[in-house]
């Protein structure tokens, strides 16, 4: 018993001892195996790192949308979708169980998945979605020409939706004969879609895509019989011909008939339209960067205010490590090869084109995989993108390093400076 005792007593007595070493980070010699005999000291610092940021248009590249856009704001955004059905279904199954050849089509029908709004974000009136036939044997690629195409002689139907009806799936009738001369024909169809909106009312509305798994479809009725199942067609793209890196994302994308198409200088832009990303890249003293532990890397950015369209609706925006090899120096391709959202524990903020003032994103887990990592192998740099990026016109705007001294981009670090502990 007496030993058990002594045996407690021992027990309480060391864990006495280190309570007291771990409450002084200056702990002196009574206790040299448990604490340093120096202080953990912290230092802060802001920098103007960045340097060489740029802000780059057109990304994503057209084709790897989650979702096409349609925005009608009159003068301000105007973007219309693109959806092929490059391959027809010829014949269809009757109700003997037979193979029988498409000759008359009853009903021809888009059927668009949607992101369905919320009740702050639906129309204030009424919105009609207009088909047009897009085909074209000039680039079919190019705003400007398919832009050209949205004439009455293509129109192939519209349907007009009430503000409650947009809910998961629309669907709009197109003109069954026109599908039908393809189908004779043996050729495709390609359909561009058009959002009309009262004068005084600008709408945006997000339809799904291949590229996001949920496509638009077409849906035909190749008899009046009603035990015949309907045909249910998928968008396929057949061109650029045995090219299926290039043709695949072309099965259905958004084109920008009105946008900003620039960006000064002297900010640097997320979202809008076309969708746009932007490039900072860091100039840190390796003193810091490989010869300290750094404990917080906040990179700052001042927000320049943006009220040309839905200046009250927030996005995120998010900051994403470079992945692309050093040797790529263009910074279209940089932004083209970024990580995904959070890796290295990446923050992201949420705000609105209209806000300004600065906005803190925390880096630090980036800013430490640089540690002993010469520049040739890991690039000093991260992208800025929109979590909407491609879906809504909302721009997000920063002042960058060639804007006025008080508002470009800084890098705030805080770092521990190397100590070495001495043995007693």
């Amino acid at each position: 018993m007496l030993r058990k005792v002594a045996v407690l007593l021992a027990v309480a007595t060391t864990t006495f001892a280190i309570a007291a070493c771990s409450e002084k980070l200056d702990a002196g010699k009574s206790c040299p195996l448990l604490c340093p005999e120096q202080a953990i000291s912290l230092v802060d610092t802001t920098i103007d790192a960045v340097f060489g940021d740029t802000t780059v248009l057109g990304l994503p590249p057209i084709g790897s949308e989650t979702y096409l856009m349609l925005a009608s704001h009159g003068d301000t955004v105007e973007t219309r979708a693109i959806v092929r059905f490059d391959t027809l279904q010829q014949s269809f199954t009757a109700a003997n169980n037979t193979d029988s050849t498409i000759t008359k089509l009853d009903s021809a029908v888009l059927v668009l998945p949607i992101a369905k709004p919320d009740s702050a974000h639906r129309p204030s009136s009424p919105i009609t979605i207009e088909v047009y036939d897009v085909d074209t044997a000039a680039t079919d690629t190019v705003a400007s020409i398919l832009g050209s195409l949205f004439r009455p002689d293509r129109f192939l139907g519209s349907k007009t939706f009430a503000p409650e009806s947009l809910l998961d799936t629309l669907r709009v009738p197109i003109s069954p004969d026109s599908v039908l001369v393809r189908i004779d024909s043996g050729t495709h169809l390609r359909v561009g879609l058009r959002l009309v909106t009262p004068a005084t009312q600008g709408y945006d509305l997000r339809i799904g895509t291949t590229n996001g798994g949920n496509s638009a479809s077409l849906r035909l009725r190749p008899s009046s019989d009603t035990a015949v199942k309907p045909l249910v067609i998928s968008p396929v793209s057949r061109t650029p011909a045995n090219e299926p890196f290039l043709s695949g994302p072309l099965v259905d994308y958004t084109i920008v008939l009105v946008g900003q198409t620039t960006t000064p200088a002297t900010e640097l832009a997320v979202g809008g339209i076309p969708s746009r990303r932007s490039l900072l890249r860091f100039n840190i003293p390796s003193r810091i960067i490989d010869s300290t532990t750094v404990v917080r890397a906040s990179l700052q950015l001042t927000q320049a205010p943006n009220r040309r369209v839905d200046p009250h609706d927030s996005v995120y925006v998010f900051p994403l490590a470079i992945l692309a090899t050093p040797a790529v120096s263009d910074p279209a391709t940089l932004l083209r090869f970024v990580s995904s959202a959070g890796l290295v524990g990446l923050d992201s903020l949420r705000m609105a084109p209209a806000d300004s003032g600065v906005r803190s994103f925390e880096i630090v887990g980036l800013v430490r995989t640089w540690r002993n990592q010469p520049q040739t192998v890991s690039p000093r740099a991260l992208g800025l993108l929109s979590g909407a990026e491609a879906q809504l016109p909302a721009e997000i705007d920063f002042f960058s390093s060639r804007a006025s001294a008080a508002v470009r981009p800084r890098l705030r670090i805080t770092y521990v400076p190397q100590t070495s502990y001495g043995v007693p």
